[in-house]
């Protein structure tokens, strides 16, 4: 089952040193991926207020994008 936008934020709050956000879409990946999933690029901005920033302005809009994640359900 997909998880709401709000609770994945909400992780990605808890703990932003774990996630970086991909400078060509923007979305939010674990720390660990060499490759963003989404749009296979490989630059990253890493600094955790950049990360929760991010996560705070996901959660607050509708999906717009169809994600990798929803391409396994």
């Amino acid at each position: 089952m997909r998880q709401d936008y709000k609770e994945i934020a909400t992780t990605v709050v808890n703990d932003p040193t774990n996630y970086k956000v991909c400078m060509v879409c923007g979305s939010i990946v674990d720390k660990a991926s060499p490759t963003c999933p989404d749009c296979l690029a490989y630059r990253f901005e890493t600094d955790p207020n950049a990360v929760t920033d991010r996560a705070v302005d996901l959660a607050a809009r509708p999906q717009h994008a169809v994600s990798h994640h929803d391409t396994l359900e």
